[in-house]
């Protein structure tokens, strides 16, 4: 058995955001954008890649194009400081791991994962 590759295992990370920020994957792998959406999906891929798979700051600009590794430091920072202040931030970073870790997601079936985001979506909505 082959060992699985960094790109096979990012993949499932790439489409969770998608879904939860509503942004194309081009949008979480390229600096090209400040929209509040796209920045936070690459805010949140950054940290996952830091995180997860520690990919040091300085690597970060493999995966996300355009990346300095000052930026990739800040948005680390913040996202820590999201999570630990606001119960929202920490409820969505951990709705985003269940769905990109790997395994995980090879169980699921995309349209119970678009069906889960959507219920979250509207929970959050109402609060």
């Amino acid at each position: 058995m082959q060992p699985i590759k960094m790109e096979e295992k990012l993949q499932p990370a790439r489409l969770a955001l998608m879904a939860m920020f509503k942004v194309l994957e081009k949008d979480i792998i390229q600096m090209k954008s400040r929209k509040q959406n796209k920045v936070h999906a690459r805010m949140y891929y950054n940290y996952y890649l830091w995180k997860v798979f520690k990919v040091p700051h300085n690597d970060i600009k493999k995966y996300i194009d355009g990346m300095h590794h000052a930026t990739s430091i800040y948005l680390k920072n913040k996202l820590e400081f999201e999570i630990e202040k606001y119960d929202s931030v920490a409820t969505e970073w951990e709705t985003f791991l269940y769905f990109a870790d790997y395994q995980e997601s090879k169980q699921l079936e995309s349209s119970k994962v678009k069906c889960f985001i959507e219920e979250y979506k509207k929970k959050k909505e109402e609060n």
